[in-house]
């Protein structure tokens, strides 16, 4: 029972294998960090025997020892690997990819869930194509599949059905509530009830999620927003732990921790020049204008006024630039920075009023 989605990326000069993977004693280690069940000299004939025929997959041909759970876990320590560096290689995502097509051609049932909520999630998936996915959907769901659930979660989620999303996560939690994947549930639940739930946020109940999050999982992605909505949540009542939270995150290269901690150091704990330290790794890492914001309130605070004066005129310009933008309807935005230029207007109109004595102070 399996289902091919057609979303790879044809290339008909790929990089050699070994120039994509981890070197030998490195793959080993992950091999062995995740129990796997082959050891290096029979992992590497299934991972050249996928890589070599990514272009013409009906000419894979598995050595006789391939366990669809073998290919699955492949595919997670490729995919680990890949988040963990913050690299992004087409041809190693390809490789991940059809690992997963294979394992469902075994009968792996994580595979198979995935493959089908890719195909319902496709614009461009055929009629028979999109039934015969919703079919193995339904069967995933009846015999109680764990990932089903989380998978069905996920897609209600990006369609904006918080609620449904929220309830699906919970069935994943009643089936499977201490493993990796739970964390980057109880992430999402997390995530649910700070921002989403009605009728209005349940800030007790996303701490306790998130908290969860970090019980059960490991230092990835999800782990490290975990830690930011918890330096969120505690700045208020526990900054020192919130400084943690926030500083694990930002150590993890999360940028949205820089300006957060920047006024955590700045407003809480008074140490301007560890705030300017924060500021400034935001600034440097994607112009952060709340970062660029807190330089100017830094650089005041410390009289540092030819440093502020500069911070201002880069923020006077920007916020031209943005009002041109805003009063062309913003035809020239891609939909992609739409909002982002919406809500950094938004914020450099509230710094220009609420800074009115401090930019005054400054001209004189």
């Amino acid at each position: 029972m399996s289902l091919r989605i057609p979303i790879r990326c044809m290339s008909s000069s790929r990089p050699p294998l070994a120039s994509i993977i981890p070197k030998k004693k490195t793959l080993n280690r992950l091999l062995f960090d995740a129990d796997s069940r082959l050891a290096y000299r029979k992992i590497m004939p299934v991972l050249s025997s996928v890589y070599s025929h990514l272009d013409e997959p009906s000419k894979i041909q598995l050595p006789s020892y391939t366990q669809h759970e073998d290919l699955m876990a492949l595919r997670s320590i490729l995919q680990n690997l890949r988040s963990v560096t913050n690299s992004i290689n087409k041809n190693l995502v390809d490789l991940e990819n059809e690992l997963v097509e294979q394992a469902a051609e075994l009968g792996n049932s994580d595979a198979i869930a995935m493959l089908a909520f890719e195909a319902v999630s496709l614009k461009d998936t055929l009629k028979d194509d999109y039934e015969y996915a919703n079919e193995l959907i339904r069967q995933l769901t009846e015999s109680k599949h764990p990932l089903v659930f989380k998978l069905a979660g996920d897609f209600a989620f990006s369609k904006n059905y918080h609620e449904q999303a929220a309830q699906y996560w919970f069935q994943f939690l009643e089936l499977e509530d201490k493993t990796i994947l739970a964390s980057h549930v109880y992430l999402n639940l997390g995530v649910y009830f700070y921002h989403y739930s009605k009728p209005r946020p349940d800030l007790t109940k996303a701490k306790l999620c998130l908290e969860k999050a970090i019980k059960y999982g490991e230092l990835d992605t999800h782990i490290v927003k975990a830690h930011y909505y918890l330096g969120q949540l505690y700045s208020i009542t526990d900054p020192v732990l919130s400084r943690y939270h926030l500083e694990v995150s930002a150590s993890r290269g999360l940028q949205e921790s820089f300006p957060s901690l920047g006024f955590l150091e700045l407003n809480v704990f008074d140490n301007i020049p560890k705030a300017l330290e924060w500021f400034k790794l935001g600034v440097e890492a994607n112009s952060d204008i709340s970062c660029l914001v807190g330089q100017f309130d830094a650089h005041f605070r410390a009289r540092k006024h030819t440093l502020a004066m500069n911070v201002l005129s880069n923020l006077e310009s920007l916020k031209v630039k943005l009002d041109k933008v805003l009063r062309n309807g913003m035809n020239n935005v891609p939909d992609a920075y739409k909002e982002i230029a919406k809500s950094n207007h938004v914020l450099l109109s509230t710094f220009f009023e609420t800074r009115k004595d401090q930019i005054r102070q400054l001209s004189n």
